[in-house]
């Protein structure tokens, strides 16, 4: 299963780091993607996402998942305000824009 961290839309350099360090202590390959230059969020809309994607290259089994959604949770608690710990983040099919499932710290 190959695991990237999506950082190209530039939502938050950190988290992305922070995120893909510890699936890696969890013992998953993982490839991190960083923004080519800096973004710019309109954060007067309703949802906002961390800016970030996880992408599997298949459909993980729900142990992987599980691991993907407790490191990704650890992470957003850890976030320095309140509205960067609040925000959400897709576990996406490849490099599409389909969404297998949302991850945030309300669940």
């Amino acid at each position: 299963m190959r695991l990237v961290v999506d950082n190209t839309a530039g939502g938050d350099r950190e988290f992305a780091a922070d995120v893909a360090q510890a699936l890696r202590r969890c013992g998953l390959e993982v490839e991190q993607r960083e923004a080519q230059r800096p973004t710019r969020f309109d954060t007067a809309v309703h949802l906002v996402t961390a800016g970030l994607a996880i992408r599997v290259s298949e459909r993980p089994e729900r142990d992987l998942l599980d691991t993907i959604e407790r490191v990704v949770r650890d992470s957003l608690m850890h976030r320095p305000s309140l509205r960067r710990r609040t925000r959400s983040v897709p576990v996406q099919l490849g490099e599409t824009g389909r969404v297998l499932e949302w991850i945030d710290v309300f669940d």
